[in-house]
């Protein structure tokens, strides 16, 4: 029974995440371009594979109050960057405006992913690892298929916008130790 609240905790916060970074990234590939967006995607990749194994290994010292604080705190920024698009007028053009913004969101999420998938591996590595490849599969195969690219740009603003804010929120609330209810916990879960 463990097993299967680790690995449906696991998809669904990866899953949860990935979409936003997808959401993020296609907004972004309007911007600077394709090529540039994958570049910064496999680093914010390799940089979670990283982190992952370094969280795995030193989570007992890794004072999880200040790292939720300073996560959501980053979301919060970025989610209020989407929000901005999402209102302004498209006649503005400073692409590496978009590539700075684009490398700290991908770095942000990477650390974020990687705390909350190493700590869902020290509950039950098996069930948290098949949940990760689930959800980033389920991704692949949503991009792959076209459903994402559906989405006017305006709108995937706005939804990214919304999605790193209900993230950015619930980890400051962890951080900041304000109580709150257990639903928060099953949706948001804190790091």
């Amino acid at each position: 029974m463990f097993e299967l609240i680790v690995f449906f905790t696991s998809f669904k916060y990866i899953f949860v995440e990935g979409g936003e970074q997808v959401l993020v990234g296609i907004g972004t590939a309007s911007r600077i371009g394709l090529r540039q967006t994958i570049k910064i995607t496999i680093l914010g990749l390799i940089m979670g594979v990283i982190l992952y194994f370094v969280f795995l290994k030193v989570a007992g010292f890794v004072p999880t109050k200040p790292l939720e604080i300073a996560l959501g705190a980053g979301l919060l920024f970025f989610s209020g960057t989407m929000f901005k698009e999402f209102f302004e007028n498209e006649t503005k053009e400073d692409i590496s405006k978009y590539k700075v913004t684009y490398f700290y969101i991908a770095i942000l999420e990477a650390v974020e992913n990687s705390v909350a998938l190493a700590t869902f591996s020290l509950i039950e590595v098996t069930s948290a690892l098949i949940g990760f490849f689930i959800a980033i599969g389920l991704l692949i195969g949503l991009l792959r298929g076209g459903v994402v690219k559906k989405i006017p740009l305006r709108m995937t603003r706005l939804v990214a916008g919304i999605l790193l804010t209900s993230t950015a929120i619930p980890l400051i609330i962890y951080g900041l130790g304000i109580p709150s209810p257990e639903i928060l916990h099953w949706l948001i879960p804190p790091l």
